[in-house]
């Protein structure tokens, strides 16, 4: 992981809102583990979310490994989320699953098997790449997300 900084971050949604982020002012360095903790809305999930380039801040600083990511696209931030949902495809297998973002990338197959079956030995997955999400138990699906 990267040092992650936010200098400033404020979040709104919409003009007419109050800030859901407020003058966010936080390092968190490489290495580091940091939890976030607080009331449901508090702006948990969205200082995330602005972090992995899924919601954008309003105004502010926010950097990674000393780049500033205010206009980066999330696949040119070098995060990934695990979402609490897990967000798999009922339907599709755990290699299915695991290889569906690659394809909608535009990824070719041979590079797409590649690392799917990189990311399966590295997560311990491989005896299960033919199971659907329902066989699996929660740790296995949070890997397979």
């Amino acid at each position: 992981m990267s040092r992650i900084d936010f200098s400033h971050v404020n979040k709104r949604y919409a003009p007419s809102l109050p800030l859901t982020i407020k003058d966010a002012n936080l390092t968190v360095n490489d290495g580091e583990f940091c939890v976030f903790v607080g009331p449901s809305g508090c702006g948990k999930s969205t200082l995330l979310r602005c972090v992995a380039g899924l919601e954008d801040i309003t105004s502010g600083d926010l950097s990674i490994a000393g780049v500033r990511v205010n206009d980066l696209p999330p696949a040119q931030r070098g995060v990934a989320m695990v979402f609490q949902s897990y967000a798999l495809y009922p339907h599709m297998t755990v290699a299915e699953n695991m290889a569906f973002g690659l394809q909608v990338m535009g990824s070719d197959k041979a590079a797409i098997a590649q690392k799917v079956k990189a990311a399966a030995d590295i997560l311990q997955l491989t005896p299960l790449m033919d199971r659907l999400p329902k066989m699996l138990s929660g740790g296995q699906r949070q890997r397979v997300a």
